[in-house]
Formats: structure tokens, C-alpha cells, sequence
């Protein structure tokens, strides 16, 4: 039913109102209140059916609204009004509303009918806008939902260090700060002008180069873009959905390389085998959006202490990650439901380009942006390639996420025990509880960690320059797996546990405690899998890749682009240039030579061209200018000349009278290079220099 039919069955009812009215009046005295004639129209709760106006109904909805007009007229008439002339307006209204009677009758009926689907329609509208806002509903309807998506759901606010550092510091703070960036970005822009560049300085565009679009900078997923960075695509990386759970619990995304990405990825392999970082750089130039060659040059950035830069170059590797994906891909991380395959070459970059990230943020304090950063990558794969579980932990308690560390840790726990590393994580149970108050909690987590891993707690208290109690005196991690894991845990939480309130909890429950038994706990703990390994390589620290399985950590192929990377036989290859790093260096060493060769032309054609145009221009020239001299004396002769040497020694030819020998000489010299010895003295020459 249309907004003007209902807006008619709300006049008639007025009308038939009124009706009543006028008959009470006229038994009675016969004056009448005006405003009882015509009360202020109802609010129209039937707006949202359809629209307010209908082109094709004007002209019966101005009748049908008269009603109305002449009700505001009446209550806005002045006091001293006659009783005649309202008497004649209810006279006209029940004239009217006698004529109208037949179709009052109708529209009733069909109201009668239609009633209940309006009903029907308003409760549709006032449930559905209510069913995609509530998760928790959804999930229960589908079945689908866990815990760990629920635990795992990323807010992608908390993904970008802007937001944090606003909330740190303030707006004002940081857009003053931006400013003074720029200027002093600026400044060392103009004092390069005339000086060989930096590579930061390089690798920007120039001032007035066509910018990236402000949407695609503010509402990227990953990280927000810069405005100095490069106009240009993507370069041929796509997202792509592979496959979605039976029940609906995850769904699986996968990057893919198109044939020109692929190209572009064998001349960065072709790079990286040479070893020559400007061609890295160069290759970046021109290709800006190549994330393996972004986290390349971001290494050796690096390496040159260019900690600003080498951070950015990964936030651009991001970014890149972040134009691609799409719009389901947003929505299931968001609900800790996407998933992407580490065993593809293409997926891999994302988890190193997010890792190097992550460590940028946890040396600028953006904790609470890292911690989001570790979720995301935890997310995306559950066999937890980079071991973030082990960032996880303690970037919660700095980020002041304790409550979450709690159901995170617990879940834990629930699916898979205490196999292998999940006991040593435990142990920050009683730094989370310690924050949040629940001293009791804490106190009861520490007395089982001493008991349960006791050799952690006894290397503990050696960090802390604490002497060790004879609870726990003496206990040492007896096993390179245990060395590994304790060496791993206390590397990453040995500040959190460094203050008065932990370290005093700390001693007082060791000291209360007997000697804990080691015969009853468990012999050995599970060796460090390759996430793990993996992790303390990237770490870098010796002391962890000293205890780390040598049969891991030897592994080949191992590249810094892709480190310690799935055996062979487990990836999923759907482009030749991820395949390079497994072939036979024979192989490779086939094609290399020419994809140098492609590089170095395609990098460097306009400049190239130049300087052969240049090149072939002066050759002509001296060409030009040896054959119209082809009279004179070649180089030799001149030289022998200046010399004193032979017969142009103190006269010219012209004075000899045009000698045969000399015009021959001078002839086969004009054939020859510039310089070149003439043809025509052979054996002779003694004779010609004689006279």
C-alpha cells in the first residue's frame, strides 16, 4: 500500500471524527472548540514503505490533504471569529464526508486485507536491521563460530600506528610533528639538488609528481599510504578466494602473481644472485610496488642504519597487500575467519613484510598496534608459521590487553595442552594477573609454573641477578629443547618481570615452596618446530640459534626474502619465478645472463640511447673531419714533425714542389683511421726521411 493511500484512511478517520463531533455540538449549545475539528496531523509511520511524494498522485493528494488545511486554518484563526461561519465549514464537512461514505466503506475492506501484510512488513523492518549487528547471534545461528575467532577477530582501527599515536599523544602533536617532517624533508631535498642523492631521497617522487588518490591512502585495510609515494598499480598482484570450510568457520584467500609480476619476480631473483644492492634499488625504481624488492631495499636500509626508511619501505609492502584484497577478505578478518596457506611462495611475503612491520612498531612503543599486528598473522594461519604466539604473550601485557591474554593462553590450552612451548607461555598468566589485579590468581599460576617448569624459573632468577632459592637451586634446563625454550621466553619477557611487584611475588613463593622433584615432571620437551626456528632466525640472537635444531636451521634453499621456507615438496607453485629459489643453479645459471642482460636494457634504455646517439654523433663527426683534412699530414707526421724528424723538418711541401711520395703518403693516410701508420712507406720510410 502506497504512503498516499495511507496517508487517505488517516483523513478519513478525521473526518469520520469530526463527523461525531458536529453532531454532539449541534444538540447542544452550538458552540464548538475549533481545535476539536482539526486535531494536528499524526506522524506518518508508514515513511519508510515508500517514498514521501508520488509524481502520478499529486493532484488527489492536494484534495485529500484539504481536510488538513482547512483544520490549520481554524486553529490558526483569531479569537473574535463568528459561530456562523464555523457552522457553515461543518455543514461542508458533513456534506462531504456523506459523499464519501461508499468509499470509506471500500477502503475499509481492503484495509481489512491489507492490514496484516503491513503489520507483517513493519516487523520485518524493525528485526532485520538488528541481525547483521549482533555476531554473537549470527554465529550461533549458523554454528559455525569458535572461541578462537572470537579471540582471533581483528579491529582494523588498531592496525594502523596512526590511530595509536594520535591516541598517545594527540592529534595536535602528531600533525605538528608531520609537518615538521616534511619540512625537513623538504630542506634536504634542495641541499641534494645539487649533490649525489641520498637513497631515501631517491627512492621519492619528485615535488609535483601525480599522486596516489586520498581514498586509496586513508581506507587501505593494512597500513594508511604516504603521499610521496608512487602513482602506479599494483603491478599484477591479486587476491583470490581458494576455498571456504563446510561450515562456514574460515575462509581461504591466496595471492596470486600475474605474468608480468612473475617477470618482475625472476629479475629480483636474478638480482639477489648477483648481489649487487644498487640493482636492487634500480629494479625498485622501477617497479615501486614489487614486494619482494621492497623488502629487499628495506634490508639494506637497514644495513645503512636508515631505521625511518627501512620501516617505511615495509609499510609500502603492506599497502600493496592491502589494494588488492577484497571486500570478503576485509569482513572475515575482521571475524578471525580468514585464512591464508603459508606453503604458497606469493603468501609468504605477507607474513615477512607484517613481521619486519611488527618489529618497527614495537621500537617505536606502539604496542597496542603490534599486538593487533600479531593477532592478524596468528590468524591467518593456524600452524602459526612465525611463531607469533611467542610475540603474542608479552606485547599483550604491554599493550595492557591482560584480560585477553587470559581466554587467549586458556584456549590454548584447550586444544592442544601443554605439548612442547604452551608451558613456558603459561608463565605470563602471573604477569597478565598481576595487572589486573588478581594477585590471588597469580600467586596460585606461580606456584604451579615453579613447580611445572622449574629450570625457567631457576634461569629466571640468574637474569634477574636474584639468588635462586633452595626450592629450585641448581635446576638447569638439561636438554638443547629446553635451553631453547627457556632462552626464548626469558629473551622475550625479561623486562615485564624486572619490577618490584613481580619480582617480589617472585621470591616470596620459590622461598615458601620444598624442593620441587624433577623425576615426576617430564623427562624432555618437545624440540622447537620450524615456526619456532624460523622466529630465532629472523631474531638473530646466537644465543637461541645455538640451541636451535641444526637440521632446521641448515635447511636450503634459505634466502633472506624468504627465510627457512617449507621443504620443496610442500608448496603449492602457481608461478615460474617462486620456483627459482628450487632449482638447480645450473638451471638457473641458463636464463640468468639474459634476465641480467633484460634488466639492465629495460632499467636503463632512455639513458643508454642517449648516450649511443650521443656516442655515434661525436664518431661521425671526427670521421667527418679526418676525411676533409686527407690532404694534411696523419697523426705520425705530425708528430715527426714537431720533432724535427724527416722531411716536413723545416719546410713545408709546398716548397719541395709536391713531392709524389709525400701526396701518395698523404692519400693513404686520409684512407686509413686517424693516426694510422700510411700504407705507402713500408720498407721505405728510411728513404723518405732522408730526402
Amino acid at each position: 500500500m502506497s504512503s498516499r493511500q495511507l496517508r487517505k484512511l488517516q483523513q478519513q478517520r478525521d473526518l469520520e471524527r469530526s463527523k461525531d463531533v458536529a453532531a454532539r455540538g449541534s444538540d447542544g449549545s452550538g458552540e464548538v472548540e475549533e481545535p476539536v475539528l482539526a486535531p494536528k496531523p499524526r506522524p506518518n509511520l508508514f515513511a519508510a514503505l515508500g517514498g514521501e511524494d508520488e509524481d502520478s498522485g499529486q493532484d488527489e493528494e492536494q484534495e485529500d490533504d484539504a481536510p488538513d488545511r482547512v483544520g490549520q486554518d481554524l486553529s490558526e484563526a483569531p479569537p473574535a471569529a463568528s459561530t456562523t461561519r464555523g457552522k457553515k465549514k461543518k455543514k461542508k464537512k458533513r456534506a462531504k464526508a456523506s459523499a464519501d461514505a461508499p468509499e470509506v466503506a471500500a477502503d475499509d475492506q481492503r484495509r481489512g486485507v491489507e492490514g496484516d501484510e503491513i503489520d507483517r512488513a513493519i516487523k520485518e523492518l524493525k528485526i532485520k536491521p538488528q541481525t547483521p549487528k549482533d555476531p554473537s547471534t549470527e554465529r550461533a545461528s549458523d554454528g559455525s563460530g569458535t572461541r578462537v575467532s572470537e579471540l582471533l577477530g581483528i579491529n582494523t582501527y588498531h592496525l594502523k600506528a596512526a590511530n595509536e599515536m594520535r591516541n598517545l599523544f594527540g592529534r595536535e602533536v602528531i600533525e605538528s610533528a608531520n609537518v615538521e617532517e616534511q619540512q625537513e624533508n623538504n630542506r634536504r631535498r634542495r641541499g641534494h639538488e645539487q649533490q649525489q642523492v641520498d637513497l631515501e631521497t631517491f627512492l621519492r617522487e619528485p615535488p609535483g609528481a601525480a599522486k596516489l588518490p586520498e581514498v586509496s591512502l586513508r581506507r587501505n585495510i593494512f597500513v594508511q599510504g604516504r603521499d610521496h609515494w608512487p602513482r602506479q598499480l599494483a603491478g599484477g598482484l591479486t587476491m583470490t578466494e581458494v576455498q571456504r570450510a563446510p561450515d562456514g568457520s574460515w575462509t581461504e584467500y591466496a595471492y596470486v602473481h600475474d605474468k608480468d609480476y612473475d617477470s618482475v619476480q625472476a629479475l629480483f631473483f636474478a638480482c639477489v644472485q648477483i648481489g649487487d644492492p644498487m640493482r636492487m634499488v634500480h629494479l625498485l625504481k622501477r617497479a615501486p610496488y614489487h614486494v619482494s624488492t621492497l623488502l629487499q631495499v628495506s634490508s639494506v636500509a637497514k644495513q645503512d642504519q636508515n631505521m625511518s626508511l627501512a620501516a617505511e619501505l615495509c609499510e609500502r609492502a603492506l599497502f600493496t597487500f592491502g589494494r588488492v584484497t577484497t571486500p570478503s577478505f576485509r569482513q572475515n578478518i575482521e571475524r578471525g575467519r580468514a585464512r591464508l596457506d603459508f606453503r604458497r611462495p606469493e603468501n609468504r611475503q605477507f607474513w615477512l613484510a607484517g613481521y619486519h612491520y611488527l618489529k618497527s612498531l614495537i621500537r617505536k612503543g606502539t604496542y597496542r598496534t603490534a599486538l593487533e599486528w600479531a593477532k592478524l598473522l596468528y590468524a591467518l594461519e593456524p600452524k602459526d608459521p612465525y611463531a607469533t604466539r611467542h610475540l603474542i604473550h608479552f606485547l599483550a601485557i604491554k599493550a595492557h590487553e591482560s584480560r585477553w591474554l587470559v581466554d587467549f593462553l586458556d584456549e590454548l590450552v584447550d586444544q592442544s595442552g601443554e605439548d612442547r612451548d604452551i608451558a613456558y607461555l603459561r608463565q605470563s598468566l602471573v604477569l597478565a594477573k598481576l595487572q589486573i589485579g588478581d594477585l590471588e590468581g597469580a600467586r596460585r599460576d606461580l606456584v604451579d609454573g615453579v613447580r611445572r617448569v622449574p629450570w625457567l624459573y631457576c634461569a629466571l632468577f640468574q637474569e634477574l641477578n636474584l639468588d635462586a632459592p633452595p626450592s629450585i637451586w641448581g635446576i638447569g634446563a638439561d636438554s638443547n629443547a629446553r635451553s631453547f625454550w627457556v632462552k626464548l621466553y626469558i629473551y622475550q619477557t625479561k623486562d615485564l618481570w624486572n619490577n618490584a611487584q613481580a619480582t617480589g611475588l617472585l621470591q616470596d613463593v620459590a622461598r615458601g615452596l620444598s624442593r620441587v622433584d624433577t623425576a615426576a615432571l617430564p623427562s624432555d620437551d618437545g624440540p622447537a618446530d620450524l615456526g619456532a626456528v624460523r622466529l630465532a632466525y629472523l631474531e638473530g640472537q646466537t644465543s637461541l640459534l645455538s640451541v636451535a635444531p641444526r637440521g632446521l636451521l641448515d635447511s636450503q634453499p634459505n634466502y633472506e626474502f624468504d627465510p627457512l621456507p617449507p621443504p620443496e615438496d610442500e608448496n603449492i607453485f602457481t608461478a615460474e619465478g617462486t620456483q627459482l629459489p628450487w632449482r638447480d643453479p645450473r638451471q638457473r645459471g641458463q636464463g640468468q645472463a639474459a634476465l641480467v642482460a633484460r634488466m639492465q636494457e629495460d632499467e636503463d634504455d632512455d639513458e643508454i640511447m642517449a648516450l649511443q646517439e650521443a656516442d655515434d654523433e661525436e664518431l661521425r663527426r671526427d670521421l667527418e673531419a679526418h676525411m676533409g683534412r686527407g690532404d694534411e699530414p696523419g697523426l705520425l707526421a705530425t708528430l715527426m714533425q714537431m720533432l724535427g724528424v724527416g722531411r716536413g723538418a723545416g719546410t713545408g711541401a709546398s716548397d719541395r714542389g709536391g713531392d709524389d711520395e709525400s701526396v701518395q703518403a698523404g692519400e693513404d693516410d686520409a684512407a686509413g683511421l686517424p693516426g694510422a701508420w700510411p700504407a705507402g712507406e713500408g720498407d721505405d720510410g728510411q728513404t723518405d726521411a732522408t730526402g
